[in-house]
């Protein structure tokens, strides 16, 4: 739940309002992922979970402690953040450990297509060469996927983190050399630039909101490719969906004033513009087998 800087007496309503609806948004969050990780746990696997999208909400999770941090933030903004960072790791790890180590120690599982088919030659051959042999491919077969999985890893954390080095940059450049305080009646044309810590918050909260909004297409990607939502948990995107509805309206029913608005820019986008995204994924398990 984001704080508000300054609010009128007679404004105490709204925050009474935006209080209970930022309630629901935190209840929302804080259960998010459990249906995944339950589902994950049962089926002894993380294949249907986009590893992009994990990666790049840890990603966000970081960008949005460090900005509520710097941006002067109430604490229990940074404490919540910072569950959200915990449970999207956990979620990530369950993903990376079925999909690596928990197959690589499972190689019949991991590579099921190939060894039924060496199983099932060794088995009319009645010839127990061919099927030590099977043993011995499955066993390959798994490593070099695990070896090849642990690839993909690494390059999409070292893509994401030079693609938000570069967004913190770009963001802290023209914030610095364009971005000044509105003035007060009596200053004229007198401007005075951010100070630099509300300049990186800014970036680093635009950073996070760019992270977010592109996390999803991953998802959405690869459920088209697989024609298939086999894996996810509907309440995933759900409870996502209206998490962020109700992160944005905490937001707004205290005030539309652009300047109580501005410095919460980065986290509104970062909380409506995914909704799209969420609501055609929640279109796919419509349309999907799941």
């Amino acid at each position: 739940m984001l704080s508000v800087h300054a609010a009128d007496p007679e404004q105490g309503l709204n925050l009474a309002l935006s209080a209970v609806v930022g309630y629901v948004s935190l209840v929302c969050w804080m259960v998010v992922m459990f249906p995944q990780i339950y589902m994950n746990y049962q089926r002894k696997s993380g294949e249907g979970v986009s590893l992009v999208m994990m990666i790049a909400w840890v990603c966000g999770d970081i960008f949005n402690i460090t900005g509520a941090l710097m941006q002067g933030l109430v604490s229990s903004t940074v404490l919540i953040g910072s569950y959200y960072l915990f449970v999207d790791s956990t979620l990530l790890y369950q993903i990376v450990y079925y999909r690596l180590v928990y197959q690589a120690h499972r190689p019949k599982d991991s590579c099921e297509d190939e060894q039924s088919r060496l199983t099932a030659a060794a088995d009319n051959s009645n010839d127990d060469g061919l099927a030590r042999a099977a043993d011995r491919a499955s066993v390959r077969d798994a490593r070099g996927q695990s070896g090849s999985q642990l690839q993909t890893v690494l390059s999409l954390l070292l893509s994401l983190s030079a693609m938000a080095i570069l967004v913190v940059l770009v963001v802290a450049l023209v914030a610095g050399t364009g971005s000044a305080e509105p003035p007060t009646p009596g200053d004229g044309a007198k401007t005075s630039p951010l100070p630099l810590s509300q300049i990186i918050a800014q970036a680093m909260g635009t950073a996070s909101a760019t992270v977010y909004i592109m996390s999803y297409v991953p998802q959405a990607v690869q459920n088209y490719q697989r024609k298939s939502c086999e894996g996810l948990s509907i309440w995933l995107f759900l409870l996502s969906l209206l998490g962020n509805t109700t992160y944005a309206l905490a937001i707004l029913v205290v005030s539309l004033d652009p300047h109580y608005l501005a410095p919460y820019v980065p986290w509104l986008m970062g909380a409506l513009v995914p909704c799209v995204i969420q609501m055609f994924i929640l279109y796919q398990f419509h349309t999907y087998p799941h």
